[in-house]
């Protein structure tokens, strides 16, 4: 039992963490809330207005970190004499002391730049990239990266134009999450504007929420104030809104960690639920050789309610200190969790080096470059722990019941005449 309850404490410690950095990565990576036109091109000319309007509600000023006009749409980047798929989302940088210290909320956490040139990021060609994307790619600081982008409408007789422009890389940014590392690139909104062809124009106005609890009311309100009667006759009649929570488009990998997070915590589950019938086997066993004694105290008189009794908090008491030492043991290698990996990984290492010390490759059992992560993240849910060694108090009650139940019904005449 107390094996059960450690293990099912660290695997969800384990499995709450990840989840909890894997969303983190995911919020800081972009928009909460994107408001885009899927009217005519999808421009939206007057976006200031737009934020206006959203602003003029009190309710929804209050949940608004930021809301700004942004560019997001695909591109290709030039490698060698390749053209590889990416993503381009421009925002506005209105102080770049505030863009180095990280202090912009739609623009990712930058880890690496060149301090003088980023000066100059609204009026000169340049552009911030994921640092996986330098990584694939062979990109340094300095590099000039040639982008593409669709431009002008499609015709039958031109087909789709193609505007194409080199800019320079003058910082590396990381979210947390691969996705956006290894395909976005980020540039500011005037020289979007300008590559785009969009002078003015905007084709996503995006939204950072205080609370993610919120998203989907938060969703309906942006929608009913946009839809609002004549509040802009201009902007209405050239515009047919569309508006997206980051929920909504990462629905599916969400949905993804959650079913795995179900699975595992159901197989866990099942070691305690094992622990309990291993208790009813115990308990039968104790009953068995202590027939003579039962025997004897109700034929001097005790209730078969408190045999009963006894056998059941027998139980339960055995199921208290179990998953007490199994909730405390599994929250002491939860916290250490990364201190005991990398014990045994040094022993692994220096047996292997001792055993073959020309041709040993170390080991790294947790190897941070598949598992994007610079440590293993562990968040301990102290009332998922209550609620387990509740359960395991529980099953350990019912695992003792039956058998001492069976001790209740012994015949004292028939059990001291046969043992």
């Amino acid at each position: 039992m107390a094996v059960g309850v450690g293990l099912l404490v660290v695997v969800l410690s384990i499995f709450n963490g990840f989840q909890k950095q894997v969303k983190e990565s995911l919020w800081q990576g972009g928009p909460h809330i994107t408001i885009e036109n899927s009217y005519g091109s999808g421009a939206i000319y007057d976006y200031e207005k737009v934020i206006q309007h959203l602003k003029a509600d009190p309710k929804l000023a209050e949940s608004f970190v930021s809301v700004e006009g942004n560019i997001t749409s695909h591109g290709l980047i030039q490698s060698n004499n390749n053209f590889n798929p990416i993503m381009i989302r421009a925002v506005p940088v209105d102080s770049v002391e505030k863009l180095v210290e990280n202090g912009l909320p739609n623009f990712p956490r930058i880890l690496q730049y060149d301090r003088d040139e980023i000066q100059s990021i609204n009026t000169k060609k340049l552009v911030v990239v994921g640092k996986e994307m330098s990584a694939i790619y062979g990109y340094g600081l300095g590099r000039e990266i040639t982008m593409a982008v669709p431009g002008g409408r499609f015709t039958v007789e031109r087909g789709v134009q193609v505007n194409v422009q080199t800019f320079r890389l003058v910082g590396l940014f990381k979210t947390g999450y691969y996705n956006y590392d290894s395909k976005f690139v980020f540039l500011s909104l005037p020289q979007a504007q300008e590559f785009f062809k969009m002078q003015g124009a905007v084709n996503q106005v995006a939204i950072k929420v205080r609370s993610l609890d919120d998203l989907k009311l938060t969703k309906h309100r942006i929608l009913s104030r946009l839809n609002e009667d004549n509040w802009n006759q201009k902007i209405q009649d050239e515009t047919s809104w569309s508006v997206r929570t980051i929920a909504e488009e990462q629905e599916n990998f969400l949905a993804a960690l959650r079913l795995e997070k179900t699975i595992i915590s159901i197989i866990v589950f099942l070691f305690i639920v094992l622990a309990a019938l291993g208790m009813v086997a115990t308990v039968h066993s104790l009953i068995r050789a202590k027939r003579r004694s039962i025997g004897t105290l109700k034929a001097l008189g005790l209730a078969s309610n408190d045999i009963l009794l006894i056998f059941t908090l027998n139980a339960m008491i055995v199921g208290i200190l179990s998953s007490l030492v199994g909730g405390m043991t599994g929250i002491f290698i939860a916290t250490k969790l990364e201190v005991i990996i990398n014990i045994i990984s040094e022993i692994i290492n220096g047996i292997g080096g001792l055993l073959n010390p020309g041709d040993w490759d170390p080991v790294e059992l947790v190897p941070k470059d598949i598992y994007y992560f610079d440590h293993i993240p562990v968040d301990i849910d102290i009332s998922f722990i209550f609620m387990v060694t509740t359960a395991a108090t529980i099953l350990s009650g019912l695992a003792g019941y039956f058998p001492a139940r069976m001790a209740a019904n012994l015949n004292p005449v028939d059990t001291i005449r046969n043992d």
